[in-house]
């Protein structure tokens, strides 16, 4: 199957590319938004461009140069990129010359990231005293691997998809072999004693690896107690031990798990307070959209194009 897939992707892009170009000519729409957009080609880009429309760029990842080709020829076509990574302007500045961008933080979605009714189903299926939802990576891997060791009378679970099941086999009792999404990855948060937050490493043309990421909003928004690895950035938008609890390495992390697992009350208390935090300081999706319309407007009436 992945044989045949590979041999159909070209096809399928070349669709995917005319399906946009059709729907815009038939919509003629003011604002073409693209999220990642790896399959977008320059192309494509030009022809919707050429009715008029606004094209903003939201890019999550840490590097422009690892999703395919089209990426870094197509990301200059954009009248604005917003990149979730803040290192991600001056590596868009230096590598691809986009200097019409600028930095706008992942958020959490509020009708997904909320604690929720948990039936007895729940609690029994997502119970853990230390997990972590995400990919794999070497460095997620042996941070995980040491928690496992040396904090061995905790239960740790690991959710996320396949590629986990490259880990080492002592890792893998661990791995629940599937991903959590949507409400369901809200659900596993709260039922977690304490939420791990590791961050990516850098990838192969990006300048840092993940300063922030995706969870660092959404475990607090969802009610988890969230152990996040330390970075300036990170502490900017959370209160260390009030809001939630930073690691500085893998033995920082064992000494923070022990405490909180052994301090209940305190624990709850962080995680009522990071939540508190995500919804007074707006960290929301509805509020970073509001961020991204004012820039279209500021587009649409000729101002910084």
């Amino acid at each position: 199957m992945r044989a045949i897939r590979r041999l159909l992707t070209p096809y399928i892009r070349a669709e995917y590319n005319r399906a946009l170009v059709r729907m815009a000519h038939n919509t003629r729409p003011d604002l073409f938004f693209v999220f990642k957009g790896e399959h977008v080609t320059p192309q494509t880009m030009e022809a919707i461009k050429a009715l008029g429309t606004i094209a903003i760029q939201f890019y999550p990842d840490v590097s422009f140069r690892t999703h395919g080709p089209n990426l870094p020829q197509t990301l200059p076509l954009y009248d604005w990129v917003f990149t979730t990574k803040s290192f991600g302007l001056a590596d868009m500045g230096k590598q691809l010359g986009i200097h019409k961008a600028s930095f706008l933080p992942h958020g959490f979605d509020p009708e997904t990231h909320t604690p929720s009714l948990l039936t007895p189903f729940d609690r029994r299926q997502y119970e853990a005293d230390v997990s972590f939802i995400g990919n794999w990576s070497l460095k997620k891997e042996r941070v995980l691997e040491y928690v496992m060791k040396s904090a061995s009378d905790a239960k740790l679970k690991i959710w996320g998809p396949k590629p986990w099941q490259v880990a080492q086999k002592n890792l893998l009792s661990c791995f629940e072999n599937y991903p959590v999404l949507g409400l369901e990855y809200a659900k596993s948060i709260q039922v977690s004693k304490i939420n791990i937050a590791i961050l990516s490493e850098a990838r192969t043309g990006a300048s840092s690896g993940d300063l922030i990421t995706a969870r660092t909003f959404e475990i607090p928004a969802a009610g988890g107690f969230m152990l996040h690895e330390r970075t300036d950035e990170a502490m900017a938008y959370f209160e260390d031990g009030k809001e939630c609890a930073f690691y500085s390495d893998p033995d920082d992390l064992v000494a923070k798990i022990r405490y909180y697992l052994a301090h209940e009350d305190e624990r709850k208390a962080v995680a009522k307070a990071g939540r508190a935090r995500c919804l007074s300081s707006g960290y929301s999706v509805d509020d970073r959209v509001k961020t991204m319309l004012k820039k279209y407007c500021e587009l649409r009436k000729g101002h910084n194009i």
